[in-house]
């Protein structure tokens, strides 16, 4: 990470971030700008484009923080995609509420916008219950269309958080939009990398009634700066 120029409180003002696997093979690079920065160091607009290995543009995101609260916790954003030539993609409007102490708000929802303009779809979270360093540990979340019709939800519980949030188990109940169960997912991250990126998992699948569907184990390496594994190596296990 290279960092250049900072304000007086020394926030960085623009940033340059090289992401490479273990062998030391450059995966992508990310130059960042911010602008505006709040008591607590969030930039009130941030533009992150993102290119391959061999430089080419992959993207483009632009976030802007539209309202904050007296505390500098962000109320209201919107975050713009880009392809790599600059064409938008979409736009995203996010809006939380209720603030905890520890600045995790109590509801998020979310709207997503193609193009044009028009609503694709709109998500809503509710943070049920964090612990006392402001990690999730219960939320619901429903998924809605365009016509506001509801379309599913999920129970999310984490658990045996380590010191960065990241659970080291998930369950997660689907039900559909008229509120049945559909199934449940147990994911278990067995190893983690500094970043926590997950290196190693195992998910279980299970139906309404609670029997076992079937167990998949889950191999990743070589993440770029997104997260997102340039390899991954799934075993398939049935209930047998």
């Amino acid at each position: 990470i290279l960092n250049y120029g900072f304000d007086p409180f020394g926030n960085a003002l623009e940033q340059k971030i090289e992401t490479f696997d273990s062998d030391g093979k450059l995966l992508d690079t990310q130059l960042i700008k911010n602008v505006g920065f709040n008591s607590r160091g969030i930039p009130k607009e941030r533009t992150v484009k993102t290119f391959d290995d061999k430089g080419k543009p992959i993207d483009i995101q632009v976030t802007n923080i539209l309202k904050m609260d007296a505390k500098g916790n962000v109320v209201d954003q919107l975050i713009e995609n880009y392809d790599g030539a600059g064409k938008l993609l979409g736009k995203t409007e996010v809006k939380n509420k209720d603030f905890n102490r520890r600045g995790v708000p109590a509801l998020t929802e979310r709207k997503n916008f193609d193009d044009k303009g028009a609503l694709i779809d709109r998500q809503l979270v509710r943070n049920l219950k964090v612990d006392s360093r402001g990690y999730v540990l219960e939320q619901v979340i429903e998924n809605f269309d365009d016509a506001g019709k509801l379309l599913d939800k999920q129970e999310v519980v984490n658990l045996e958080l380590d010191s960065r949030g990241n659970p080291k188990k998930t369950e997660r109940k689907n039900f559909d939009d008229a509120g049945v169960l559909i199934d449940r997912q147990v994911t278990t991250n067995s190893k983690m990398d500094s970043q926590g990126n997950v290196l190693k998992q195992s998910i279980e699948n299970f139906d309404a009634e609670g029997a076992l569907i079937d167990t998949q184990e889950v191999t990743n390496s070589g993440f770029n700066s997104r997260g997102n594994p340039s390899k991954t190596e799934r075993k398939n296990f049935d209930s047998k």
